[in-house]
């Protein structure tokens, strides 16, 4: 009998851990809401990566840590964690929050809807544009309708770096308010590092002291560090995350204690064995940093050797000064405070972190507390130095404007000599420019028949409306000539294909200019040929042969040297009469825009040219049903490519998806001019990158 009674408890203590989750209940006064309330959630650790599902199964078997401090800190961990939560809205309306969980440098900050079974993204591992909520924050969107519960399951990742866990449920404007403050407090603050950065390496031109140099690096990679505390390196930088975003922050941390033991090195004049312990402090922050950069185990257990040996390495500079201020007055007490600050700071951090202090406000903010101490009492020190060595450079002109005066009477007899030798020269590079320029216009003179000759070999658009009248066709090369091209034939009827096809292909060649210009009429001859080839049955087979064609004209076995050139190419045949695509493609794909919907159809992921396993390789066809009123649009990756905008960033292919829905209504003629404006607006003032083309064709 007392064996059944421990079978059912187990029994029960399964099924309460598997299926019981944290409850937050939010009623009209909203209590639960803008504040951290860390301290009602259970935490499950997974020392191997899980799916949801797989989370949920094993959840009772888990380890388990019931959360108690505003803010907790999870050590240095590469274990995944979960918090299994439900929601539930009591108030009469919707709402819409922001979960603020995790440190910006999270790797992993997903949180899953167990309802509607999609994820939103957050955290340093996932590139920035495809955040759910633009914030350099880890923050999740959560709606929930009035009178509902939602299911939540929130996973979070490390590499090991310390996981710092907040929850807070903000209201939409109350989170935007928090993110305005911190923007203000953080604008201060980087203003002031790039303030003194500007300042003290002027002085460094002006003084030409290395120390003023040290000083300012150090300045930069300090404040830089920061930057990447804060998320803006991932935000800014390293937009893409994962790699760079992650091994950014171990760097910059070792080139920052580098450079502080550099500047101290020279500020305290060391000398013998304390000189060597510096250099050997410095040598081992380097070695860190780099060994950081390898991925797995030596990066994870970077964290905490970087932490550990920097914290030392302050501590040595602060032991070594207080030492040499005693036997030497003119070492600053200022330099000793500010690394007795930046020690403080670095302690109230490291013990916030390991859960010690629980005061969010102050652990959050002290390592940026102290390291502006410290930049501020050794800006003033720096000051102080510069004023010195300014005086000191003062009595030195003094002394030398009575040796410039003795010289100035042989200065003034060494220019009449210079002038005559100056006009001689000026005569021979007159002379010579005429000669350049008179080279330069033979060269555009040429370099714009070659642009004749390309136009007259290559499709142009005439011919192209001509065979698709419901078309438009954007042409802009970045220089005279081209290496984008575009090709459109009519191809008869034939025992394969019994009803008339059209095909058209466009065609971004190796480089822009004079050698893509090459390559395009290459290319170019290439597709007529294999129009009439017994072995072209298809579009696939037709960038076969272009592609054994090319490899075999640009790397005969009589070549000593290997060429690499090819193309990227999007080749369409539209059957008109039953409305069907058969597309094959070479990096480059095609849109299909359907019902204000927009279809991306891609080609294989290798071009048309010369690889190792050119050989291997065969391009696929393949085939689309097409609805009367369809678009399709193809273009090069110059459109794509092309820098500008407010940032300076890339348009990019989520920005002209976007473009090509919001237009795909309009009449084909307005679509190409909407289009060519858009790109000149994005460029602005910035040079064109690559040649651009891009075709539309509506289907009949």
């Amino acid at each position: 009998m007392l064996r059944h009674y421990f079978i059912l408890f187990f029994i029960i203590r399964f099924c309460s851990a598997s299926f019981a989750q944290d409850q937050i209940i939010i009623d009209n006064n909203k209590s639960q809401l803008n504040h951290p309330i860390t301290d009602q959630f259970t935490l499950y650790e997974s020392e191997t990566p899980l799916s949801i599902p797989d989370f949920l199964e094993l959840k009772s078997v888990l380890k388990e840590r019931n959360l108690e401090n505003t803010i907790e800190n999870l050590d240095f961990t590469t274990s995944t964690f979960f918090i299994d939560f439900v929601i539930t809205n009591k108030t009469d309306s919707n709402l819409d929050l922001v979960l603020e969980t995790a440190r910006p440098i999270t790797n992993k900050v997903w949180l899953f809807d167990n309802k509607s079974k999609s994820y939103a993204y957050s955290g340093d591992g996932v590139p920035y544009d495809t955040k759910d909520i633009s914030s350099k924050n880890s923050a999740l969107p959560i709606h929930i309708a009035a009178k509902t519960s939602r299911h939540y399951t929130l996973v979070l990742g490390s590499d090991g770096e310390i996981i710092s866990l907040p929850m807070i449920f903000w209201e939409n404007q109350a989170f935007q308010q928090s993110e305005r403050n911190q923007q203000l407090a953080f604008g201060i603050f980087y203003g002031i590092f790039l303030f003194v950065i500007i300042i003290y390496f002027t002085f460094f031109l002006l003084l030409r002291d290395k120390l003023f140099l040290f000083y300012t690096i150090y300045v930069f990679f300090s404040g830089l560090l920061q930057f990447a505390f804060d998320g803006y390196v991932h935000q800014y930088l390293f937009t893409s995350g994962g790699y760079l975003t992650q091994h950014a922050i171990i760097f910059i941390a070792g080139l920052t204690v580098f450079f502080v033991l550099h500047y101290a090195l020279r500020y305290l004049e060391l000398e013998g064995k304390l000189k060597k312990i510096a250099l050997i402090f410095s040598g081992l922050v380097i070695s860190i940093s780099l060994l950081s950069l390898i991925p797995g185990k030596i990066y994870e257990l970077s964290y905490p050797l970087i932490n550990a040996s920097s914290f030392i390495s302050v501590l040595f500079l602060l032991i070594i000064a207080l030492r040499i201020r005693k036997k030497n007055p003119k070492i600053s007490r200022l330099f000793v405070i500010g690394l007795f600050s930046l020690l403080t700071g670095a302690v109230i951090f490291i013990l916030g972190n390991f859960s010690v202090i629980d005061a969010p406000l102050l652990t959050q903010n002290s390592l940026k507390t102290g390291t502006l101490i410290e930049i501020i009492c050794l800006s003033i020190l720096m000051a102080g130095k510069y004023k010195s060595l300014q005086e000191e450079k003062e009595q030195v002109q003094l002394q030398l404007v009575q040796e410039l005066e003795e010289k100035n009477k042989l200065a003034a007899e060494v220019n009449i000599r210079l002038e005559k030798e100056v006009a001689e020269r000026t005569n021979e590079i007159e002379t010579q420019r005429k000669m350049l320029k008179e080279k330069n216009e033979d060269f555009i003179s040429s370099i714009k028949y070659a642009e004749r000759i390309q136009s007259a070999l290559l499709s142009n658009e005439q011919k192209f409306k001509s065979i698709l009248p419901n078309s438009f066709v954007i042409f802009q090369p970045k220089d005279i000539v081209s290496g984008d091209f575009y090709w459109i034939e009519l191809l008869k009827p034939t025992k394969i294909w019994p009803d008339e096809l059209v095909v058209y292909a466009t065609a971004d060649c190796t480089g822009h200019g004079v050698p893509g210009a090459f390559v395009s009429i290459i290319c170019n001859n290439l597709l007529k040929l294999g129009k009439s080839h017994p072995d072209v049955q298809s579009p696939g087979q037709a960038l076969d042969f272009v592609s054994k064609e090319i490899n075999e004209t640009l790397n005969s076995e009589y070549s000593d040297e290997q060429i690499r050139d090819g193309m990227d190419i999007s080749l369409c045949t539209i059957d008109r009469k039953n409305r069907i695509l058969y597309f094959a493609g070479a990096k480059n794909g095609v849109y299909i825009v359907r019902n204000q919907e927009l279809i991306e159809v891609k080609g294989d992921r290798y071009g048309i040219g010369y690889t190792e396993d050119s050989a291997d390789i065969s391009y696929t066809t393949q085939e689309i049903q097409l609805e009367k009123g369809d678009l399709l649009y193809t273009c090069s990756d110059g459109y794509v490519d092309q820098f500008g905008g407010p940032r300076g960033k890339k348009f990019g292919s989520k920005r002209l998806k976007e473009l090509l829905l919001s237009i795909s209504n309009e009449p084909l003629n307005n679509q190409g001019s909407k289009l060519e404006n858009a790109f000149d607006i994005w460029k602005d003032e910035e040079e064109q990158v690559d040649d651009m083309l891009f075709i539309g064709v509506r289907i009949d």
